[in-house]
């Protein structure tokens, strides 16, 4: 063979291997390449599968964001002065030994034009239902709330929830005038400025209604209904408010089925102050005037007033003293003549309370309660020796 041909020969030969490993990884890029391409879409598609899932994920906790829960559990161990309880233990004071005082939870649902509340009440007596009513939201700060709610009535009723009570308990007067606490009614809200207000028709009983015929049956005593509002306000350190209330009922155990009166009005104020160095002071008063405390007969026209003063004054972060001094007298015109006469006309009480704060939830309080006979006949004893403590322990979420 001649070198002109040999040498070709080799040179194809050394190339060769060079060109064909070229073109291999000509088509491995090119693999690769296409490769890429396919897991690129694959990851387009997972992504936009995930982008679906936090968009629904994000109606569903939106919707979740409208829908909020509250309420507190107190537990209670109270004694009181003269229990008898083997004697006659139907007229054993209420709410002595260990007791659920209270036990609440509620919920709120808060959408764009509307919202829902229900609250319960579920203590070894059983469950009640405490509120339960639809908000209809309207322009200018206005409302409508259409259902069980609390009475438009007064500060310890409309502004103060069970939970803060700085006594445990609302006052003798309140608790007479407001029994229940609770009304089915439709009302109107708003604010404008430092000024609020609420007013509507209920149907005047409360709660607890109450009928001639039947006793505490849960329904209201007739079709009359009574018109209940409050108009307050709030400059910061000194809020407050008047109350009114005007309505009637009818007596059906009477004959001829005899309507009378049921007219309230109150006022009360509170104070907020820095006065010591040890912690915050707060003021407070009410007064409520009333005609006709109830449905039940012995109440019928009958005109009474009563009214509380308060201070509290904050220890430190953890403790909160509160004082109450309060006067009730539901019946105006009660005679107190006479040397055998055992009416009390005025009953007076001091209240002292103890809370102390523990974390964020936890409130322990322990409170005494001196009851003292004022306007009396002869021979009802200023002091009627029913004394009593209460210890409190809550916790509120």
């Amino acid at each position: 063979m001649s070198n002109r041909i040999l040498f070709p020969v080799i040179a194809a030969l050394a190339i060769a291997p060079g060109g064909a490993r070229a073109q291999a990884s000509q088509e491995q890029a090119s693999r690769e390449q296409e490769s890429q391409e396919v897991d690129t879409t694959a990851l387009k598609g997972q992504v936009d599968a995930l982008a679906e899932q936090v968009a629904e994920m994000k109606t569903d906790v939106s919707g979740l964001k409208k829908l909020r829960f509250s309420g507190y559990v107190q537990a209670r161990w109270a004694w009181r002065e003269a229990a008898v309880y083997n004697a006659t233990p139907a007229g054993a004071p209420a709410l002595t030994n260990f007791t659920i005082r209270r036990a609440r939870f509620k919920a709120v649902y808060d959408a764009d034009w509307s919202q829902y509340t229900l609250q319960i009440d579920a203590t070894p007596r059983g469950v009640l239902l405490k509120e339960a009513y639809a908000t209809l939201k309207l322009p200018k700060g206005l409302a409508i709330d259409a259902g069980l709610q609390l009475m438009p009535f007064g500060y310890e009723v409309l502004v103060r929830s069970s939970s803060d009570l700085d006594l445990l308990e609302r006052s003798l007067t309140t608790s007479f005038y407001l029994a229940g606490e609770y009304d089915l009614g439709i009302a109107l809200k708003g604010d404008y400025g430092p000024f609020n207000f609420k007013v509507g028709a209920f149907n005047g009983n409360g709660i607890g209604a109450w009928s001639f015929a039947s006793g505490f049956s849960g329904l209201d005593n007739d079709q009359l209904k009574d018109f209940i509002g409050r108009i307050g306000f709030d400059y910061g350190m000194i809020t407050g408010g008047v109350s009114g209330w005007y309505g009637k009922l009818i007596d059906y155990g009477s004959a001829t089925d005899e309507k009378h009166d049921r007219y309230r009005v109150g006022a009360d104020l509170q104070v907020y102050l820095d006065l010591l160095p040890i912690g915050g002071t707060a003021l407070k008063g009410e007064f409520i005037w009333g005609r006709t405390g109830s449905v039940a007969a012995a109440t019928l026209d009958q005109t009474g007033h009563g009214w509380y003063a308060l201070a509290t004054q904050n220890i430190g972060k953890y403790q909160q003293l509160a004082a109450r001094w309060e006067e009730f007298t539901p019946n105006n015109t009660a005679s107190t003549e006479g040397p055998a006469n055992t009416t009390v006309k005025t009953e007076r009480q001091l209240q002292v309370a103890l809370h102390s704060f523990v974390g964020q939830a936890f409130k322990l309080s322990v409170a005494w309660y001196h009851p003292m006979n004022g306007a009396r006949g002869e021979a009802a004893p200023d002091d009627p020796e029913a004394d009593q403590w209460i210890a409190q322990a809550q916790v509120k979420f």
